[in-house]
């Protein structure tokens, strides 16, 4: 009997840890099927990508400026989490015209209406563009929400990854990887760390 309620209970942990280790594999987007195409010192490929006002963003009319892109989504919780820390960090540098935010939703079924209501409730300062049939968010590897890259004057990636060390979706981190990653640009020092996975929800592509 003994035998057995050690082989029951082995069993019960070694599920415990297939489960943690699928849900960790889950929100970290590794189970997507999609590469991650661009790393950090990579060049970024060009965008052109529509607004909710209506308005076109490409990369090459930021050339030159430190581009912060972030891969969001108004129906993850991760992402909607980070975006009251995404917002002041924005607003921060509202007045530098060294520095762009934009973020994109590459989602497949959310439309401009959606992210409009959103960003206007939740009180983002920065464009949200949407990005068709997830093609860009392909073209980067981006896999889950929220992702952000931080773009070098060049533009070379410089940084991939969270926004900060946080360890609940709400709660700010003590690593602040955006942020350092930026004034590391502006001041001329090194980007360190330049990737930290990501983890939230992933991407719902197009089929």
């Amino acid at each position: 009997m003994k035998k057995w309620l050690l082989i029951g209970a082995a069993a019960v942990a070694l599920l415990v840890i297939v489960a943690v280790v699928v849900v960790h594999l889950q929100l970290s987007g590794a189970l997507s099927g999609v590469e991650r195409t661009v790393r950090p010192g990579d060049v970024m490929p060009p965008f052109s990508l529509t607004d909710y006002d209506g308005n076109t963003h490409t990369l090459e009319q930021y050339a030159g400026k430190i581009v912060v892109l972030d891969f969001c989504s108004h129906k993850c919780p991760f992402s909607v989490g980070v975006d009251p820390h995404t917002a002041a960090l924005s607003h921060q540098y509202a007045d530098n015209d060294e520095v762009v935010f934009l973020g994109i939703d590459s989602h497949y079924d959310t439309t401009h209406e959606e992210i409009r209501a959103y960003a206007e409730e939740a009180g983002l300062p920065h464009p949200i563009v949407r990005d068709p049939e997830n093609r860009y968010a392909d073209a980067v590897g981006a896999l889950v929400t929220p992702d952000f890259y931080v773009i070098d004057a060049d533009g070379v990636l410089a940084y991939r990854g969270a926004f900060d060390n946080r360890l609940r979706p709400d709660n700010e981190g003590s690593r602040p990887y955006v942020a350092d990653a930026i004034e590391a640009l502006l001041t001329g020092g090194e980007v360190s760390p330049d990737h930290v996975p990501s983890w939230g929800c992933t991407i719902k592509r197009a089929s």
